[in-house]
């Protein structure tokens, strides 16, 4: 009995370390590429992928998994809140022009999503995540809304793998064809603050536009992440609304993640109180705790089933994705 429970000890302390590590190298990775002035998918993405190897090495059970993501994600969350500031929504630096371009990103987004779940036979909480994913800010999206939408880590994964994937594939065309289409600076960087998914990616995509595409991108962009406010919620408004039914009145209720008042107080002490630059040290810490949740992520996917369950997530993304540049672009060549 004491040797089993030994073993398992060695085991848990294994996978620990392994997780530590491989999150380690990770960040020493994207530090190093963005030092060099390198392009970098992101620490979290780059865990991610790793997490996929480590599953080759370390076998982690799934509930030690679930109890580690649970116990890091909340605090992550609610840190990432200190990098919303909510005075843009009152700022005039992005217009009318820039306001349509999100409210039309953001709608436009989860009505694909959700339409091409239902052709396509996707779960619709997992629409849902996908949307998020596509309409506010990527991988930290899908993360927020997915405890409250009870996917799980396979669900969770295959849902973040899609999204790098079509996020990467923003950030690299909205430059080429802001230049195709003849944009200007101010249009093509509120169009890539409008369309491309994680924030690095958005401003990296503003500052190879140049000009005052820079400024724009980065501006749309974090008044797009503001939507975080709403879609926590929503989440689990809607995760209860498709829960099965029953006779305990109980569990018809939303179940709202713990996370969110604490999400919430961080924005508005961001804004409010606490100094811009603590406020950015405490959203990147979140954005490092971030790191070994997408690791353990990784490495709960097997890629055989990953292939097969993104197959059709694939499709409903890159259609989104594709009709989400096509009407933002419609939108600001009407208003600008």
């Amino acid at each position: 009995m004491t040797s089993n429970r030994l073993g398992e000890s060695l085991i848990r302390t294994r996978s620990v370390f392994a997780i530590a590590i491989v999150s380690l190298l990770a960040i020493l990775i994207d530090a190093i590429l963005d030092s060099r002035g390198m392009f970098s998918l992101g620490a979290g993405t780059l865990g991610f992928l790793l997490g996929l190897f480590l599953t080759s090495f370390f076998v982690i059970e799934t509930v030690e998994r679930k109890y580690a993501i649970d116990s890091i994600l909340p605090a992550a969350i609610v840190l990432l809140g200190f990098g919303l500031d909510m005075a843009l929504l009152s700022s005039g630096d992005l217009g009318v022009a820039g306001l349509a371009s999100i409210l039309v990103a953001i709608t436009v987004a989860f009505i694909t999503t959700m339409i091409m779940g239902k052709i396509l036979g996707i779960g619709a909480p997992q629409s849902f995540a996908l949307g998020a994913g596509g309409a506010i800010c990527g991988t930290s999206a899908v993360l927020a809304v997915a405890p409250s939408l009870r996917l799980d880590a396979a669900k969770t994964g295959a849902i973040v793998a899609v999204v790098n994937l079509l996020g990467l594939a923003t950030f690299l065309s909205v430059p080429i064809l802001s230049h195709l289409l003849g944009m200007g600076d101010q249009t093509s960087g509120i169009w890539a603050g409008s369309t491309v998914h994680a924030v690095p990616q958005a401003i990296a995509a503003g500052e190879a536009l140049g000009g005052d595409a820079l400024s724009l991108a980065s501006g749309t962009k974090l008044t797009r992440v503001l939507g975080l406010l709403v879609i926590v919620p929503a989440a689990s408004l809607f995760a209860g609304n498709k829960e099965a039914t029953s006779t305990d009145k109980w569990s018809k209720k939303a179940n709202i993640p713990l996370f969110l008042p604490g999400f919430i107080l961080a924005s508005i002490l961001a804004t409010t109180l606490v100094p811009a630059q603590i406020a950015t040290e405490l959203e990147n810490f979140g954005s490092v705790l971030m790191v070994p949740v997408l690791v353990l992520i990784g490495s709960s996917i097997d890629v055989k089933e990953l292939v097969g369950a993104a197959g059709p997530i694939l499709w409903a993304g890159a259609v989104s994705t594709v009709i989400v540049m096509a009407s933002t672009a419609l939108t600001l060549a009407m208003l600008m």
